[in-house]
């Protein structure tokens, strides 16, 4: 599995792929927009779903942020 993070100054995404190459989640959000937009693609379909709420993605961040601490345990 492999993350490379990519930033223009207008989009940030940050792009994870499987070890077989044929599975990708792409986490895009405007540099400084409130929304973050989760796609997962696969050889056949692309599945995108935006996140606008700020609790909702407060709520993600934190879920993150511990499932790092746990990991780092």
């Amino acid at each position: 599995m492999s993350a490379t993070e990519y930033d223009n100054s207008n989009t940030s995404a940050l792009q994870v792929i499987d070890n077989e190459g044929t599975n990708k989640l792409i986490l895009q959000s405007p540099s400084f927009g409130k929304e973050l937009m989760f796609t997962i693609t696969d050889s056949d379909t692309a599945t995108s779903v935006v996140v606008n709420d700020i609790e909702t993605l407060r709520k993600i961040r934190d879920f993150l942020n511990e499932s790092i601490r746990w990991m780092e345990a």
